[in-house]
């Protein structure tokens, strides 16, 4: 059996921008993602989905503890180990004011989170596959605007910076925003199309790989 891991912030949570609860099953990219996968499957897929609002790379926000994505990957990868593949869709919260907001800098982040998937104890199978995932690109006029600064235009320059990282560390790569963005509704988080699409081309990114 396939095994995959998610992990996230609040769009891999699957967060509702009209009115803050949680997407639910078979809406979330992560549940649509996980039915493309077993679609037609000879063999079942099994997902982890490891997503959290407020999530970055490995900033310690002051305000939301346990945000530190590289204090919880090292524990959540040996709970679900043996994987087959890692997906990794986090940058938009490092983008806050109060973290090193360059893109450049979170790219390191995410070059962490890559190295603790190489080094973790994979129960004696190979290390997963990494696929990278630059997030969806959010609106300047969200909820949470005083919060960051130039987000939107630093959330598509991410990409770039994404996609060299993976090039480098050896990992499938995927941009977002190419199949979506942040609903303008409240400039951070997907709505039920953009869960579609983005389930729709990382299950075909993985197929195809």
């Amino acid at each position: 059996m396939p095994r995959i891991l998610c992990f996230g912030d609040s769009n891999t949570w699957g967060y509702n921008p009209s009115d803050a609860t949680r997407w639910p099953e078979g809406v979330r990219w992560t549940s649509r993602l996980n039915t493309l996968l077993n679609h037609d499957s000879t063999t079942p897929w099994y997902l982890a989905e490891e997503g959290l609002n407020g999530r970055t790379t490995v900033w310690d926000d002051p305000t939301k503890p346990h945000r530190n994505g590289s204090t919880a990957l090292p524990m959540v990868l040996l709970t679900h180990r043996p994987l087959d593949w890692v997906v990794i869709m986090l940058g938009t919260n490092d983008l806050k004011s109060l973290f090193p907001a360059q893109t450049a800098w979170i790219g390191e982040g995410l070059r962490t989170l890559i190295g603790q998937v190489k080094e973790a104890d994979n129960a004696g199978e190979a290390t997963p596959r990494i696929l990278v995932v630059s997030p969806p690109p959010m609106q300047d006029g969200n909820n949470w605007a005083a919060g960051f600064t130039v987000g939107r235009q630093k959330s598509i320059e991410l990409a770039e910076v994404y996609r060299q990282v993976a090039k480098e560390e050896g990992c499938v790569f995927f941009e977002a925003a190419t199949v979506c963005e942040a609903s303008p509704i409240d400039g951070l988080h997907m709505d039920e199309a953009g869960h579609a699409a983005l389930a729709q081309a990382i299950a075909d990114k993985i197929k195809s790989q």
